[in-house]
Formats: structure tokens, sequence, C-alpha cells
């Protein structure tokens, strides 16, 4: 096939899959997918290439460090190192900084999303205790986790993606710490930015007057009247529950299959009909026993007695957009309660809601059941307990095993693939993984990087690439470098919150990297400019998995992101443009 069609053909595929990754229709793993597909019916990857992605270096150091993450994960490290911090964690300030700091220096040599979701619970119990709201410390958490990530070579799967391409161009592959010239400032700054910046969010902690509970944010519950209650039981008594902002509100009735919306406060409840209220599950709780409802669930169901326990939805759960909800919970041997979420369909009764993630359900389980259901539907349980720093069980084999793959690969004794592969294997024989080893990887990170990989191999083979590039340049021809450097950095972040990270980093690298040939400017620079821009997503809470892990428990508004994000963005275009331009310029 001429190298022209083939160009327009990958262009083209390129230009469909990008449309796929932005309408999130489809599972991104799977527009990779039919991306390899195209390719290969159409001739441009052939039958042999098709697979070669599973073999790519990339995918299994990204695989190992996700593995290895878990096992540090597991070892109370993490738990351990807040131990000194204790006294710095009485004001709203100290746990900011004490929390943001551990998550970005964690997120450097692990997975990030892994250790926001570990320090989640233990940030909220120190919230509940030091009467402070947690709106105020969990999306400087969740931005740190991101930015620690822009420190090493393993922080995230883009730096792992960028340190082989250098290897297209001639260069040995980037180092653990190269990225640190610029990762490092940028990551300091921006974390101190966001603490300030956070602080003029709104604050979503209870009145001062009464003790913090942990408010997620308002919750949907279905009440049913049974046959004791009072007959002179009306919409305003129920609504009348609570004060302030505590007071419930009424925003359905089913009544016999029959569903009125927004009710009169005169409209008299009957015996049988369901209440949808909105409401904080103490409030709910007080309704329950003045005027004598019950849960509809227990009232239909009477499997689960016992506790609540509230958890967020995570991006991997099977639950999302899942019909059988609350079959499969049942089988499981919960109940679904409640569910908090921005942007609710309130005329819906729970059994006909979707979960997203993001979501904060409420469960009724028995409290033995909690670590088994939130591993097998891939649910984070808020803890509820008070965090206890004195007793921290803690397992050193997992750490060492990382540092010693750290050093091994920096010495160059062996490549960093190599050297963690080993670190898994030593943790596997000391049964630091037991059978979670499969559940650790991210499956989908996974296949997305093996399909794209030899997508991505034919798009330069093409030339298509190189085009683009040329267009790139001759728009920008006679431009300084720092301003080719900032528009790869900001054409990344322009494009990153539509696509994975992963992928932005395969598209987008080559195009740059060839641009800067094309300019004059060092490659090395303009894979750096790719690097960051990939990382810093911080405008949605939909755009990374650590910004949707806080979304619910910080009671945000989708707004708030943008509100801290922008300034934050800015100060990585032109912050990380200088340091980028001064380190490798």
């Amino acid at each position: 096939m001429p190298q022209s069609s083939s160009a327009i053909l990958i262009t083209l595929i390129f230009a469909a899959g990008l449309a796929g990754f932005a309408t999130d229709r489809l599972r991104h793993d799977l527009v990779a997918l039919l991306m390899l597909a195209a390719c290969l019916v159409l001739g441009l990857v052939s039958a042999d290439q098709a697979f070669t992605g599973f073999a790519d270096p990339v995918v299994m150091t990204v695989a190992a460090v996700m593995i290895v993450s878990a096992a540090i994960s597991r070892s109370g490290m993490l738990a351990h190192a807040l131990r000194p911090f204790r006294r710095w964690m009485r004001a709203e300030m100290g746990i900011a900084i004490v929390y943001s700091a551990l998550c970005g220096v964690a997120s450097a040599f692990m997975n990030n999303v892994g250790a926001l979701a570990l320090l989640l619970p233990a940030a909220l119990a120190t919230c509940r205790s030091a009467k402070v709201s947690p709106s105020r410390i969990l999306m400087p958490m969740a931005f740190s986790s991101l930015l620690g990530g822009l420190v090493t070579l393993i922080g995230t799967p883009p730096n792992v993606i960028l340190a082989e391409l250098r290897n297209d161009f001639g260069k040995p592959a980037f180092g653990m710490f190269d990225f640190a010239y610029v990762g490092l400032p940028l990551a300091l700054s921006g974390i101190v930015l966001t603490i300030l910046l956070v602080r003029f969010l709104p604050s979503h902690a209870a009145s001062e007057g009464e003790p913090l509970k942990f408010r997620i944010a308002d919750y949907l519950f279905e009440l049913r009247v049974p046959e004791n209650a009072s007959r002179s039981l009306t919409v305003e008594t129920l609504a009348a529950i609570g004060t302030g902002e505590d007071r419930l509100a009424v925003h359905a009735i089913d009544r016999g299959g029959v569903l009125v919306t927004a009710p009169r406060l005169s409209r008299p409840l009957l015996v049988g009909d369901v209440i949808q209220v909105e409401g904080r599950a103490p409030v709910v709780e007080t309704a329950l026993e003045r005027l004598g409802l019950e849960l509809a669930t227990d009232a239909e169901d009477d499997l689960l007695e016992g506790s609540f326990v509230e958890c967020v939805v995570t991006d991997r759960s099977s639950l999302i957009e899942n019909a059988e909800v609350t079959s499969l919970l049942g089988h499981a041997g919960a109940s679904l309660v409640a569910i908090s979420r921005r942007g609710k369909n309130i005329a819906n009764g729970l059994s006909a809601m979707r979960l997203q993630a993001g979501d904060v359900v409420l469960l009724q389980m028995a409290p033995e059941r909690t670590t088994n259901l939130a591993q097998e539907f891939d649910l984070l349980p808020l803890a509820v307990r008070p965090l206890n720093l004195r007793v921290v069980a803690k397992d050193w084999l997992p750490v060492a095993a990382l540092l010693g793959a750290i050093l091994a690969a920096s010495a160059g004794v062996v490549s960093l693939a190599v050297a963690l592969m080993l670190a898994v294997t030593a943790l596997g024989l000391s049964g630091r993984l037991r059978g979670a080893v499969y559940h650790d990887i991210d499956w989908p990170i996974i296949i997305l990087l093996a399909a794209l990989i030899p997508v991505a191999q034919a798009f330069a083979a093409s030339g298509a690439g190189e085009t683009i590039a040329g267009m790139i340049s001759a728009a920008g021809s006679g431009q300084p470098g720092w301003m080719m450097i900032g528009i790869a950095l900001g054409l990344t972040m322009a494009v990153t919150p539509f696509l994975n990270n992963a992928a932005a980093v395969l598209i987008m690298g080559p195009i740059a990297a060839q641009t800067g040939i094309d300019t004059g400017v060092p490659v090395d620079a303009m894979l750096m400019a790719v690097a960051i821009g990939a990382s810093c997503d911080f405008l949605t809470p939909i755009g990374h998995q650590s910004n949707t892990l806080v979304w619910g428990p910080g009671g945000y508004h989708f707004s708030d992101y943008a509100r801290v994000g922008t300034p934050l963005t800015l100060l990585v275009l032109v912050f990380g443009t200088f340091l980028i331009t001064s380190v490798w310029g």
C-alpha cells in the first residue's frame, strides 16, 4: 500500500479513536482494541505485529509497578509513616500539609490512585477527630497524587512510555530521577498552591456548635410507612425533622406503584407509602425513631442486620451502569440503602438508578463482610473508626523490594522492567502477593497499552506523525524554543482530559519529538513537555481516577475542580515551560 494511503488511513483511525475516547460511550480499552482491529483489517499492522505490545517492556513495567504498589499498600508502611506527624494533625493546615505531602511522596514510587485510596479513610478519620471539613483536605491529596507522579520514572505510566520512546531517537531511555529536575519543583509549588486555593472553596463541615460528622453529601433514602405508624403523618411532619441544612427534603412518594413527585406539605402519608427523602444518615435515623417509619429495604428484605458502611464506587467497579446492582449486592450479603451523587435523578427509585464512578453508597451488611465485598466490587470503604497511630502492623519487604529494583535499574545492572519483575518474583516467593496479584493489575490500562503500541508504531511508520509535526513546525517557524515547548505542553494538557493519559502520550510523544527535530528544539525537552502535560489533569472530577475518588467524600461540586484546577493548570503551563526550557532546552 502506498505510504500516502497508509498515512491517510491511520490518521482516520486515530481520529475515530480520539472520538471514541472523548465521547466515553465505549470503554477505553475496547476503543484501543477496535483501533488495532481496524489496522489489522486494512493491512496497516501485520498479524505478526498485532500482539507485540504485550511483550513490550513498557507494558511489563507498568504491570509490575501496579503489583509492587499494591503490596506496599497492604504492608502498613504508609500508615506507619504518619506516626511522626501526629502533633501536626490537629488543625486544618497541618492536616492538609501532612496528607498532601505523604500522597505526593508515595505517588512518586507507587500507583497514585493506590496511594490516595490507602490514605483516604485515614484522612477522613483525622478530619472527623479534628473537626475539619474534608473538602479542605481531599482535593489537595488528589492533586498531590498526580503531581507526585511527575518526579520519577515509575511515578506514572506516561513517564515509562516516554522513557522508552527516547530510544527511537538515538538516545538511551530516561533514568529513574531524570524527571525530578522538572517534576519536583512543579510538584512542590503545585501542592502549596492547591492547599492555599482550596481554602476559598465552601466548607462542607457541620455547624460549629455540633461535633463534626463526616458529611459525604446528601443521601437519597426510601422510607416505608408501616402498619403501626401514626395516622396523622404528613409530608410536613417528615420534612420538619432536622433544622437548617439538615432538614429532610421529601422528593417523591410511591403509593401503590403511582409516583407522586414534589408532594405538597399537607399531603397525608398512608400505610404502605414509600417516601423518597434526601438528607444525612443521622437525621434520617432520627425520623425513623420519632415517627415510627422504617427503611424500605428493611421492610422488603430481612437478609441483613447490623451496620451501615459508606463506600466510594471506584472506576473499576463492576457495579457501574449495572442494572442488577441490587441483586448483585443481595447475593453478596449487602443491601443498597442510599446513594450520594451530584446530578442525581431524584424522581427515580434507588433500584432504577445506575451507579457511576465517584458515587458514595451507603450499604447495610454484617461488618465482617465489608472487606470481601469491597474487593469483589472494587469499592473503597470509608472508615468510621479513629485512626490508631500507635499500633500499626508494618512489613518492610515490599518497600525493600521496590528500592532494590530502583537501585539495580539506576546502576545499570538490569533494565527497569527486569528489575521490577524480579521484585515481583521475590514478593511472590515470600508470600506477600497470594491470590491478589491478578486483582492488583489494572487490566484495562494493560490492554489499552498493548493494543495501542502497534497502532502507534504503524502511525509512525506511515509518515502521518511527520506530516502533522511538519504542520505544527510550519506554524511555529521562527518562534523561540520555549514557545514550541509551551505549545507541546499545552496541547498535551488539552487532549489528556478526553483520553487516557497513556493514550495521550502514545499519540503526542512522536509528534512532539518530530516537531522538535524540525524546529531545532531538543527532543528531550519536547518529550518532557508531553510527560508533564499528560499527568496534569486538574479541571474536572472525571479527568483522572484520583479526582473521581475524592469527588463524593469531599462533597465537591463539579465546578470546584475548575476553580482550583485552573490556576494550578496555568502554573504548570508557565512554570513547567520555564523549567523544561532551563533544564532540557
